[in-house]
């Protein structure tokens, strides 16, 4: 987080809040600052865009970095999952992982095993390997910080974000909100407890953490849509805006077709959280003609994936435009994940 650093735009400081910097403040510091030239870099830094992709013989090398800063429990299965599906969503196999661990003061050997128990039992679920990494006691650090580096190798198509297309369908694929849900269950129990959601509720959002891990989904359908995109934070809303933004195009977001699913309604219910803007690690966001909507559709459900034709791609300008019931709203800058306000 870094509510106390500060972006100077026409002069005017503007503090960074939790979560995503706005994307005007990366397309003007962060993407404008990235080194030398390489000529075999194809996709850089960009917003919306999930991971770099490099040129390396006959194929393309694909690689992405995420850290785990929301959660405290299964971190290292967090880690290794949430940098993997930015891979997977380029249609590429995650293989490879870095993982830089960071422990606050006083941290013991048992909470190192336990993180490094987890990382293996993920990277062991979708077939990866650790690769390297770090890892260190750090002063200042509040809990249990990771940070996972996902790379992969493909001498075939490799999906961008920014390649949908005006008239696509928009489909999204898994539970919406779950990863937020099940870090709610876990780290803030307590609270559910108080605001009358059941021990059963609780136990059940749990479980969802277990379920968070797209590889399948996105390899599933790579050779059918236009793009994809890995809601994470910001959830759903934010994947979607990031879409547009990415694409250069108006995504019309249909909300009423889009079922959350009665834990995570519940869970967010009764913390006053918005579900549509909840961490969503376990869903994608896919692009697809129209001559291949029913085969992406059969695909998924096929494999017992729930999926949502809930949206349009349109010509217009970089906006998400919601519409839900007889109303509609557009989202033009990037949202702070729910989940923020309950680390406050």
């Amino acid at each position: 987080m870094c509510v106390e650093s500060v972006y100077v735009r026409g002069g005017i400081e503007l503090e960074l809040k939790e979560g995503k910097p706005p994307h005007q403040v990366l397309e003007d510091i962060v993407f404008k600052h990235t080194g030398a030239f390489d000529p075999d870099l194809v996709q850089g830094p960009g917003i919306g865009e999930d991971a770099g992709i490099i040129r390396l013989g006959e194929g393309f090398l694909v690689a992405h970095s995420d850290p785990i800063t929301a959660a405290t429990k299964f971190i290292g299965w967090l880690a290794v999952h949430v940098a993997a599906n930015d891979v997977a969503v380029r249609g590429v196999r995650p293989r490879w992982l870095l993982l830089t661990i960071l422990l606050p003061p006083g941290s013991s050997t048992s909470l190192l095993k336990e993180i490094m128990e987890d990382v293996d039992r993920a990277a062991k679920s979708i077939g990866a390997t650790v690769i390297g990494g770090h890892t260190e006691v750090t002063p200042g650090v509040p809990r249990p910080l990771l940070i996972s580096t996902a790379i992969g190798h493909t001498t075939g198509r490799v999906v961008r974000t920014r390649d949908a297309c005006s008239g696509d369908y928009v489909v999204v694929v898994g539970r919406v909100g779950g990863e937020g849900a099940s870090v709610i269950a876990w780290d803030f129990s307590d609270l559910l407890l108080e605001h009358g959601v059941s021990r059963g509720v609780v136990e059940e959002a749990r479980r969802y953490v277990f379920d968070i891990s797209i590889v399948d989904k996105a390899l599933s359908i790579r050779d059918y849509v236009s793009s994809m995109h890995d809601p994470t934070e910001g959830g759903v809303i934010q994947g979607l805006l990031e879409l547009a933004l990415a694409s250069k195009k108006t995504i019309v977001f249909d909300k009423d077709s889009l079922v959350i699913e009665p834990v995570v309604e519940e869970v967010s219910s009764a913390l006053d959280i918005d579900p549509y803007k909840l961490l969503s690690s376990g869903s994608l966001i896919a692009t697809v003609s129209e001559n291949n909507l029913d085969i992406v559709i059969d695909i998924l459900k096929s494999k017992g994936y729930r999926c949502y034709v809930c949206g349009r791609v349109v010509d217009g300008p970089s906006k998400l435009v919601v519409k839900e019931k007889n109303s509609s709203y557009t989202v033009k800058e990037s949202v702070v994940d729910e989940i923020y306000r309950l680390w406050k």
